[in-house]
């Protein structure tokens, strides 16, 4: 059996394929490019007009005073001697109960605000939404410089009106100042020495040394009687005749 045979028999058993390729098909196929499956027409309304448009709910409209009562009406003619369905369709024709609307069970409903606005909104009251026209036109950008241009006038007015300039000192100058001003204080109210702790005991013992025998430094100056005369009346003469001797 040839191998062209084989491919014109139909026959999926016979039919060979190639190795690393798929066996040809035995059918007749559509052309290449050919869509399979069942083509649905485009929908009407899609995505945008589902999340953009907003259908209100419609209620049934409730029975008027029109409205026959068809329970009352059935009851009335069961107690009239009607038995079947054509009976009772020449006693609706004579007879016609009204609905009477049922009163409201239990406590009257309660009025709330949208009954009274239509347009009252519930909820907890969101911040405003950002002004992006200011933000892109650097509207607070030209405030600020107008706060801080009218700041700088007003210190320039000040200052035109004399006004006394404080100056904030450092605390190494505050530290310096309160120093100076000790001194200054110890300079013109003078306190006179405090004499040196000493028990009581101590305070009439008097000093086992004895300077009598001691002569004057052998570095001290040698001062004659004329220079001596020439001293100050201040200078105790006999301590400076005792040095020099």
């Amino acid at each position: 059996m040839s191998e062209a045979y084989r491919n014109r028999s139909g026959n999926a058993v016979l039919v060979k394929d190639d190795v690393g390729r798929a066996k040809p098909t035995i059918y007749s196929l559509p052309p290449e490019g050919f869509a399979y499956g069942k083509s649905e027409p485009a929908d009407a309304e899609g995505a945008r007009e589902v999340t953009m448009h907003w259908a209100a709910h419609v209620p049934r409209p409730k029975p008027g005073t029109d409205c026959q009562d068809f329970r009352k009406l059935n009851r009335t003619a069961a107690k009239s001697g009607v038995r079947n369905a054509k009976d009772l369709v020449e006693f609706r024709k004579y007879n016609d109960i009204k609905l009477v609307p049922a009163g409201p069970a239990g406590c009257l409903p309660k009025v709330i605000p949208s009954d009274v606005i239509p347009s009252f909104s519930y909820g907890t009251k969101s911040r405003p939404s950002t002004p992006i026209a200011h933000v892109v036109g650097n509207q607070y950008a030209t405030e600020s410089e107008e706060a801080l241009d009218l700041q700088y006038r007003m210190l320039e007015e000040r200052q035109a009106l004399n006004e006394k300039t404080r100056i904030k000192l450092t605390k190494a100058a505050r530290t310096r100042i309160v120093n100076a001003r000790g001194r200054m204080d110890a300079l013109r109210n003078p306190q006179d020495e405090k004499e040196p702790f000493k028990l009581t005991k101590f305070k009439k013992i008097g000093s086992k040394i004895s300077f009598s025998g001691m002569r004057g430094s052998a570095s001290a100056p040698s001062l004659g009687r004329a220079t001596l005369e020439r001293l100050p009346p201040e200078v105790d003469l006999a301590a400076c005749a005792m040095d020099t001797q």
